[in-house]
C-alpha cells in the first residue's frame, strides 16, 4: 500500500537533476546540490573536509509542497498520529535500511557498527528537550547497540557547525558509528553531528535517513516539465540497498536510469 505513494530515493539521473550525494534537485550544470556543496564547502574552509560521513543512505523521498509522503514524515510526530500507519512506516523503513541491508553496511564499512546515535532536536525546535518518537522508534530497531546520548546547543539554523552539537556520554567509538535521522533537508544538521562523532573518536560514519525531503517548486524552477517526469518515473523499488545504492532483486519493469 506505501510503495502506491513512496519513491525511493536515487542519485543519478537521465538530466543530471539529482544529487549524487544526497539525490536531492540540482541544476544540471552543478555536481552537487546547494545544500551539500555548501556543507563540503564550509567543512573545507574549516579544514574539516575529513570529518563528513563516510557514507550516506536514504530510503525514501517526502515532497514538498504536498505529498502523502511529507504528511506521512510531520504527522508520526504528533503525540496521536491521524494514523496508526505512520509510525509503522517510519519504523518499517527505518528496519529495512539497518537491518534488512545492515550485511550490506557492514560490507561497505568493514564491520559492524559500535555504536548508534540520533541527530537530536535544536533549541529552536518546539521538541527540544522532550522525547521524540524517533528515538522510541529506533531504539526498537538498534536493539541492543550502545547509543552515542548527542545533544544540541546555540548555532545558527542549517549550517554546518560541528561544534553546535555535544556528546553527553558515549559507548566506545573505536569503529564505526550509525548516525540515524527521521528526514534530511539540507543536510546542514546531521553532517555537523558526524563531525561532532568524528572529533570524539569515531573512526567511520554512516547516516541513514528515512526521508530525503524535496521541493517540487525548485525543480519546477529549473525546468517546468521535470517534475512531471520525476513523479511519473520515480516509484518504491523493492529490494533497492541504500548502502550499494543499486537494486539487488533484478526486475525488468523498473527504469533506475529516471527521465528526469
Amino acid at each position: 500500500m506505501a510503495g502506491s505513494y513512496l519513491k525511493t530515493v536515487r542519485y543519478k539521473s537521465v538530466h543530471g537533476y539529482l544529487c549524487p550525494e544526497c539525490g536531492g534537485f540540482k541544476g544540471a550544470s552543478y555536481w552537487m546540490c546547494r545544500g551539500c556543496s555548501l556543507i563540503h564547502g564550509s567543512a573545507s574552509a574549516m579544514g574539516a573536509g575529513h570529518l563528513l560521513a563516510d557514507r550516506i543512505a536514504f530510503g525514501v523521498y517526502a515532497p514538498e509542497p504536498r505529498s502523502q509522503a511529507l504528511k506521512m514524515m510531520y504527522g508520526y510526530k504528533d503525540e496521536h498520529p491521524a494514523s496508526p500507519d505512520y509510525r509503522t512506516l517510519v519504523r518499517a523503513i527505518l528496519a529495512l535500511g539497518i537491518v534488512g541491508h545492515g550485511d550490506c553496511l557492514n560490507a561497505v564499512a568493514g564491520g559492524s557498527p559500535v555504536a548508534w546515535a540520533m541527530v537530536p532536536s535544536t533549541r529552536q525546535s518546539p521538541r527540544y528537550g522532550k522525547p521524540h518518537p524517533f528515538h522510541e522508534i529506533a531504539t526498537s530497531v538498534m536493539g541492543g547497540l550502545p547509543e552515542v546520548e548527542i545533544t544540541a546547543s546555540e548555532g545558527e539554523k542549517r549550517r554546518f557547525d560541528p561544534e553546535r552539537f555535544h556528546i553527553e556520554s558515549a559507548p566506545d567509538l573505536n569503529g564505526n558509528v550509525l548516525l540515524l535521522d527521521d528526514s534530511w533537508v539540507t543536510g546542514a544538521n546531521v553532517q555537523s553531528v558526524a563531525a561532532c562523532l568524528k572529533t570524539a573518536g569515531a573512526e567511520q560514519v554512516s547516516i541513514y535517513c528515512v526521508a530525503r525531503i524535496i521541493n517540487y517548486d525548485y525543480l519546477y524552477r529549473i525546468n517546468q516539465d521535470a517534475p512531471r517526469l520525476f513523479q511519473n518515473s520515480v516509484h518504491y523499488m523493492g529490494g533497492f540497498c541504500p548502502w550499494n545504492r543499486k537494486r539487488e532483486i533484478p526486475n525488468s519493469n523498473v527504469d533506475l536510469c529516471n527521465r528526469t
